[in-house]
């Protein structure tokens, strides 16, 4: 009996809640001067007295509940005038048609850019590095871009090259996906040298993403992904110059310009000249500490904005040409009998971003990216050599819109990558072409930007290795206004290329053994996010923490444990993983003064010669601190950053004569730099040190007194090796006209 009054209380219960709550429908029009209707969508529609709300779908239709009729409804949308409307009935279909709002003939919006934040709104936790944090330092590329950035880490991966690489959770820079403005960047051939070929002053902002990042950007991400963008012409100085020079001879020039053509078209011009003028030699093992040389980089990049279409499309040139090894040594000098590393560089790019504005779909939009490139390399490092050609044509085209309503968003569309490589090292020929075409979707559920679930999946089919298949989700979630929490899994693949993915291993006398038959790595990255932000003396301050997990189901393994005097590539599907977490805090207490810490765990384990342990040159410890000030006139700042880097397991040497064997374990250490700036109104000056705490890894090459024979390495890098450095430069720009 009490079971059956209880159901009939809940029916009871049920049916009075059902008779409360009113479900209203509408649309939203709008009619222009000529007493044209058009449907407006993406109009919002609230209640004064009920939580409920709305937004109208394509045809300008919604559905909105309410509990508490009668009551007053609000129709608003940006540009026109809100509409309200006393509702007592809901069985009636209400048509609400707005007026335009006085329009004006230009708004000028100024803010402040803070230099660095971290987004609340997007589900993949973008980290935004804008102008003014990339000159806290004297970013003459973008290997040198993260010196105030504990997200990525940057390495120098030999001694005698100067090239640098990145890390993101621990694993190696190929794991991270780099582009520009969408336009893949650092990938092929110039993945051992392509981070120094973007000069730093070229770029306007960096976006940093960790984990798998979006199926429409491709297959490859797994650690994260950094996208650049490049100073435009609508947006940019009319004349920019920027000159550098340090205490070891590395002297620099950047040249920028805009033009605004018309209201519809734009064009600007890059320059970038680079040159280490003399040998040096701190360490004084006989070796040059950075090769002497130059790079030249070139780039011209025109913009279309039309009522219908967009488009924005150049061409990017980069020549270098550097010389390291034996003080005083000489390319194609055998008589000498000195070793000698050379690097030269060529590099042609053409690409393309055109966007159109459907007629019929105000909502939806096709765009097309294109990019055709030429790379060449040719390199000696003493009795080795390499010399690689790549080819490669990129088309990437997709369809964006919403569904019914802008709760409901979907990405779809196509791409075909197309790589032609041709390979020689020593006497060995590798010639491939890597064709690889792909369809994707992505869907995102965005409920007032406080919920935000985005569900991706793509497929590629390689013509070398088959398909491919890649499914990604991202979620986020506002608790208040002030913070988010993120979660995300997917899947990444990553094809090899050993001999360019890891050009520095060139720089020892090693065997190389590798695998014939290499395959694709395969991996799945999860990731979890919180970021807080607060106020401190009415000034924006943040916390953030993340956790983020790789695991391989495949990994290409780069083996230096077996013997000291070979490096084995191979493919194994042992038990291989990463786990990153960091932590970081940035406190602004006052207007003038910016304090940030961040601390950072990596354990990043691999089977090495039949042993699970730790990757070499990666630390299981990071931390670090950073002071900004600004002057309250904004004519003086200062910069100070100390890194300090945990100790790192190394390569065992242990079967090398006594005199050629290291220690498996680095020393840890702090690395400071620091940067003063001065402002003028149309220059400013800075000069800044560089590792000034003079850090310098001693015996930093094996076998440095005899580098043709069985013992020479050069690549057991694991700390600087040239010291500290001293820096100065001028930054002189003009405005564009208004």
């Amino acid at each position: 009996m009490q079971k059956l009054l209880l159901i009939v209380l809940l029916l009871i219960g049920t049916n009075a809640i059902s008779q409360t709550t009113k479900i209203i429908r509408g649309k939203v029009i709008t009619t222009n001067k000529l007493d044209k209707k058009s449907a407006l969508p993406g109009a919002k529609i609230r209640w004064v007295n009920d939580a409920n709300v709305a937004v109208s779908d394509v045809n300008g239709k919604f559905t909105i509940k309410n509990e508490n009729l009668p009551d007053t409804i609000k129709i608003s949308f940006t540009g026109y005038e809100t509409l309200t409307y006393w509702v007592t009935d809901a069985s009636q279909e209400l048509d609400f048609d707005l007026k335009q709002g006085n329009i004006l003939d230009g708004v000028e919006v100024i803010a402040k850019n803070r230099g660095k934040s971290i987004d609340l709104i997007s589900a993949t936790g973008v980290e935004h590095i804008g102008e003014d944090e990339l000159r806290k330092a004297a970013c003459c590329n973008l290997s040198e871009s993260f010196e105030t950035n504990a997200s990525v880490d940057v390495n120098i991966t030999d001694a005698v090259s100067g090239a640098k690489k990145i890390q993101m959770l621990g694993l190696d820079g190929v794991y991270t996906q780099l582009q520009w403005e969408n336009i893949p960047l650092v990938r092929g051939l110039s993945t051992s040298y392509g981070l120094s070929f973007t000069p730093g002053t070229w770029i306007e902002s960096i976006q940093i993403t960790k984990g798998t990042g979006s199926v429409v950007n491709g297959y490859e991400s797994m650690a994260g992904m950094i996208n650049l963008e490049i100073k435009k012409p609508t947006e940019s100085e009319r004349f920019y110059v920027n000159l550098y020079g340090n205490k070891f001879g590395r002297a620099e020039v950047n040249f920028h310009g805009a033009q605004m053509l018309n209201k519809k078209w734009s064009t600007m011009s890059f320059i970038h000249y680079s040159n280490q003028l003399f040998e040096s030699d701190v360490n004084n093992d006989g070796f040059r500490d950075m090769p002497i040389g130059s790079i030249i980089a070139l780039m011209n990049r025109w913009s279309y904005q039309g009522d219908k279409m967009e488009a924005k499309f150049g061409v990017k040139a980069t020549y270098g040409d550097k010389m390291g090894g034996q003080l005083k040594s000489q390319p194609n000098d055998v008589a000498s009998g000195l070793w000698n590393a050379k690097m030269n560089t060529e590099h042609v790019e053409l690409f393309s971003k055109t966007g159109f504005y459907l007629k019929n779909r105000p909502s939806g939009s096709i765009g097309l990216i294109s990019q055709w490139k030429y790379h060449h390399m040719n390199n000696v490092f003493g009795n080795s050599s390499y010399d690689g050609t790549q080819k490669k044509g990129y088309l990437n085209v997709m369809y964006g819109d919403i569904i019914r309503n802008t709760n409901h968003n979907i990405k779809t569309g196509l791409s075909m990558t197309v790589d032609n490589y041709n390979q020689v090292y020593n006497d060995s020929n590798f010639v491939k072409t890597e064709i690889v075409p792909g369809a994707f979707a992505e869907y995102t559920y965005n409920s007032l930007d406080k919920l935000i679930l985005v569900l991706g999946v793509r497929g590629d089919y390689h013509n070398l290795y088959g398909p491919l298949f890649a499914p990604r989700f991202h979620g986020k979630y506002n608790f208040s206004k002030r913070n988010a929490l993120r979660i995300s899994v997917g899947r990444g693949y990553r094809v090899p290329n050993p001999y360019a993915d890891f050009m520095s291993q060139m720089a020892s006398n090693r065997k190389w053994i590798v695998n014939p038959n290499l395959t694709p790595e395969d991996g799945v990255t999860s990731g979890i996010t919180f970021t807080q932000k607060f106020l401190t003396n009415d000034h924006v301050s943040t916390f953030s923490v993340d956790y983020f997990y790789t695991h391989f189901l495949n990994q290409l393994i780069i083996d230096m444990d077996v013997d000291p005097n070979e490096i084995h590539i191979y493919n194994t599907n042992s038990t291989s993983f990463s786990h990153s977490v960091q932590a970081e805090l940035t406190i602004k207490p006052y207007k003038v003064l910016e304090l940030r810490g961040a601390f950072k765990y990596y354990n990043v384990q691999a089977t090495y010669n039949n042993e699970l342990q730790q990757k070499a040159f990666v630390p299981k410890y990071r931390v670090l601190l950073n002071i900004g000030y600004e002057s309250r006139n904004k004519k003086w700042l200062v910069d100070v950053t100390g890194n300090w880097v945990g100790r790192k397991r190394l390569p065992s040497t242990a079967t090398n004569p006594e005199i050629y064997q290291r220690a498996e374990i680095s020393d840890d250490y702090w690395l400071l730099n620091s940067q003063i700036t001065y402002n003028f109104k149309k220059f400013s000056v800075y000069i800044g040190g560089e590792n000034l705490l003079n850090v310098i890894q001693k015996n930093a090459i094996i076998s440095s007194n005899d580098p043709f024979g069985t013992y020479f390495d050069a690549t057991q890098i694991w700390a600087p090796i040239s010291g500290a450095n001293v820096y100065i430069g001028l930054h002189y720009s003009l405005k564009q006209k208004k």
